[in-house]
């Protein structure tokens, strides 16, 4: 990439666009349009959920840390200000 500030800045409204379409995702869990099944102990144990964890709390972890990514791109992108390279 030409500018680091321009690349961050873009990842952060890719997360930003992910943490929309998660929150979509648990409406429709919460609806039951998709249903609210339980998970696999590997989601259960990657995002240290409880042992009866069901789609929705994963939905609700994974949009936790898509926000979080989003959040430290774009600060990076207004910390790097016009630096090249």
């Amino acid at each position: 990439m030409i500018s680091p500030r321009t690349a961050h800045r873009v990842v952060g409204y890719l997360e930003e666009e992910a943490v929309y379409s998660y929150t979509e995702y648990l409406a429709d869990a919460d609806s039951g349009i998709d249903a609210n099944i339980p998970v696999p102990q590997d989601a259960v144990a990657y995002w240290q959920l409880p042992s009866n964890a069901r789609l929705r709390e994963v939905i609700i972890a994974v949009r936790a840390d898509e926000a979080k990514h989003r959040d430290v791109n774009h600060q990076f992108s207004g910390q790097l200000g016009n630096a090249r390279t």
